[in-house]
C-alpha cells in the first residue's frame, strides 16, 4: 500500500470552510462522469432495481476517464473564492413541498472540480436537475462574460425537516470521491464514510471511484427517511447504491449497494470509514501542542457472533500499522470516540469531544471475511490518517458475478458492549527507574450482576504474540475515581523485539467480564 493513499485527502468544512475543518477529498480520485454515460438511460432509473441494471451495463464498456474540464475562471478560483459562493436558502430543493427534506448543492470550484449530475424522481418520471447559477450567491466575484457553465455541481447537504428540532438543520453531506458524513442532533461532523475502498492494501495503486451521478426521491411531508440513489463508476468497478438516512440523537442509515468489477481487484473494503488520530492519552512522544489529545477517534470496536467484543485503541507511529480480525460471522464494527470529557482536549473549535461515533451493524452480505485497520503517521491533524473497513473473502470473477450487501450505519454517540465492562481509557509507560513498559488500562464496573462481596476484584488476563516479550506483573484495582476497574500489567521487552500484538481482558473465573482490549505496539 502506498503511504500517500490518505496523505492526499483533504479535509474541508462544509458550512464554514476553515484550516482545520473536517472534510475530506481525495485529490487523486478518479473520473466523476459515467462513462458512455450519454449513451446509458440514466432518465429510467426509477428506482433501485433499475440502477442495478445501469451499473451492471457500465460495467461491461471499459472505463474513460471524462475531458470535461470547467470555465477557467473556476478551474483557477483558491480557497478563499470558492468559499464565497454560497447557495441561496431560499432556493433548496423542495422548498415547495412543506416542512420535508430540504436539498442544496456545492458549486464546483477550487478542489471542487468535477462536476456530478442529479435526477429528481417523483414515482412517475424522472427529471434532471440542470445546473443554475440562479441558486448561488457569488458575492463579490466578478463573473466575466461569456463563463462557461458546469455540467453539473461538486456535491450536495440534506437539510432536515423543521420537526426534527424544531429548526432547520444540515445532517447529510456527499462531496469528493464516493465520500460522505452524517452529523447528530447532539455531535458534529468528525468521521467519514465513503462507498468503497479499492486496493488500500495489497500493492497494487488504491483507487477512488467516485459517485457520479444522484437520483433523489422526491419527498414527503411527515416521511422518517430520506432516499438517495447513486451510481458509482471508477476503472475497476461500477455499482448502485440506495442511502435512506434519517437524523436524530442517532443518524440512521440503511446502506445497499451492488458492485460489478469491470478487472479484478487486489482487495474491495466493504463499509470503509476515514478518520483522524493525531495523539491521544496513550501517545509517546506528544507533539509540542498545548492540547492534551488530538484525534476525530480513539479506537477500533468489534462485536463477533459467539465470539470477543475487542476494542482495539488507535495509535501511530513512524510507520505503517496494519491489523486484520478474520471473522467468521460478525456482529457489527465501527471507529469511536468514546472521550467525551473537553478537558481531555481543550479544543474550543474543533470539539473533538463531540465528534460521532460510527457503527456498521450487516444486514446482508457480511459473511467470512475480515475487518481491517490501517493506522498511518501523520504530522499534524489536518490529515485523515486512519481507515476501517470490511473485507470479504471471496471477490467476483468477472464484471457479470455481482457483489450485494447490506447494512445499517448508525452515526451516534457511542457502542455500548451490552453489559460487558467497557475500556475507557488506555495509558502506557515506563516503569520508574527501570526500562519494562508499563500499560494502565481503565475499564468501567460493567453491568453484569456478579454478587460478589465488597472487596472482590476481577482476574486479568493478558497474552503477549509476535516477537518475544514478557509478562512481569499483572493485577486489578477498584478505581474509586471512575467507580470501575484499573488493571496494570509490564513487560520486559528485548532490544531484539520490534512488534508485539498484545490483549488483556477481566474475568470472573472462567467468564470473561469485559470487552478485550487489543492493542499493537511497535518500536
Amino acid at each position: 500500500m502506498r503511504k500517500g493513499m490518505l496523505a492526499v485527502l483533504l479535509r474541508f468544512s462544509m458550512t464554514a470552510p476553515r484550516s482545520l475543518g473536517s472534510w475530506i477529498l481525495s485529490l487523486s480520485a478518479a473520473a466523476s462522469l459515467a462513462a458512455h454515460a450519454a449513451d446509458l438511460p440514466l432518465t429510467e432509473v426509477t428506482d433501485y432495481e433499475s440502477l442495478q441494471k445501469l451499473a451492471a451495463q457500465l460495467a461491461q464498456q471499459p472505463y474513460e476517464a471524462p475531458s470535461q474540464q470547467l470555465d477557467p475562471f473556476f478551474e483557477g478560483l483558491k480557497y478563499d473564492g470558492h468559499r464565497k459562493i454560497r447557495f441561496r436558502e431560499e432556493k433548496s430543493v423542495y422548498s415547495d413541498l412543506g416542512d420535508t427534506y430540504k436539498v442544496q448543492f456545492f458549486h464546483p470550484g477550487w478542489m471542487f472540480k468535477k462536476p456530478v449530475v442529479f435526477y429528481n424522481v417523483d414515482g412517475v418520471t424522472t427529471t434532471p436537475i440542470a445546473f443554475d447559477q440562479g441558486l448561488f450567491d457569488y458575492d463579490d466575484l466578478k463573473l466575466p462574460e461569456n463563463l462557461k457553465k458546469p455540467e453539473g455541481y461538486a456535491g450536495f447537504r440534506v437539510l432536515a425537516p423543521h420537526a426534527f428540532m424544531g429548526k432547520r438543520f444540515e445532517f447529510m453531506v456527499f462531496m469528493g470521491a464516493s465520500y460522505y458524513r452524517a452529523v447528530t442532533t447532539e455531535l458534529g461532523y468528525g468521521i467519514s464514510a465513503r462507498g468503497v475502498a479499492v486496493n488500500t492494501i495489497g500493492g497494487k495503486p488504491e483507487e477512488f471511484p467516485d459517485f457520479t451521478h444522484f437520483w433523489f426521491k422526491q419527498p414527503k411531508a411527515g416521511e422518517k427517511y430520506f432516499t438517495v440513489l447513486a451510481l458509482l463508476n471508477g476503472p475497476s468497478i461500477t455499482g448502485a447504491y440506495q442511502f435512506d438516512a434519517s437524523p436524530g440523537k442517532t443518524t440512521d442509515m440503511i446502506v445497499k449497494a451492488t458492485l460489478f468489477l469491470r478487472k479484478p481487484v487486489e482487495m474491495l473494503g466493504i463499509a470503509p470509514f476515514s478518520s483522524m488520530f493525531w495523539f491521544g492519552e496513550n501517545s509517546h512522544p506528544k507533539p509540542y501542542d498545548f492540547r492534551p489529545e488530538v484525534h476525530d477517534s480513539d479506537g477500533l470496536q468489534i462485536e463477533i457472533e459467539n465470539g470477543p467484543s475487542i476494542w482495539r485503541p488507535l495509535d501511530v507511529s513512524r510507520d505503517l500499522r496494519l491489523s486484520v480480525f478474520d471473522v467468521d460471522k460478525l456482529k457489527g464494527f465501527g471507529l469511536g470516540e468514546r472521550d467525551r470529557d473537553f478537558a481531555n482536549f481543550q479544543d474550543l473549535e474543533a470539539m473533538y469531544h463531540r465528534r460521532p461515533s460510527v457503527w456498521v451493524e450487516p444486514i446482508k452480505g457480511f459473511s467470512k471475511g475480515s475487518v481491517v485497520l490501517v493506522e498511518l503517521s501523520t504530522g499534524e491533524e489536518t490529515w485523515d490518517n486512519i481507515v476501517a473497513m470490511w473485507r470479504p473473502s471471496e471477490l467476483p470473477k468477472s464484471p457479470t458475478e455481482p457483489i450485494s450487501f447490506e447494512y445499517r450505519l448508525a452515526w451516534q454517540d457511542e457502542q455500548l458492549p451490552g453489559l460487558l465492562c467497557k475500556v475507557i481509557s488506555t495509558r502506557r509507560g515506563f516503569v520508574m527507574k527501570a526500562d519494562d513498559h508499563e500499560y494502565v488500562i481503565d475499564f468501567t464496573k460493567g453491568g453484569l450482576n456478579l454478587k460478589k462481596p465488597q472487596d472482590w476484584v476481577p482476574d486479568v488476563d493478558v497474552v503477549v504474540n509476535g516477537d518475544p516479550a514478557k509478562v512481569l506483573d499483572k493485577r486489578v484495582m477498584f478505581n474509586r475515581e471512575t467507580g470501575g476497574w484499573r488493571a496494570f500489567f509490564k513487560l520486559d521487552v528485548p532490544d531484539s523485539t520490534n512488534l508485539l500484538e498484545l490483549m488483556c481482558e477481566m474475568k470472573d473465573g472462567d467468564r470473561i467480564i469485559s470487552e478485550r482490549w487489543m492493542y499493537q505496539w511497535r518500536r
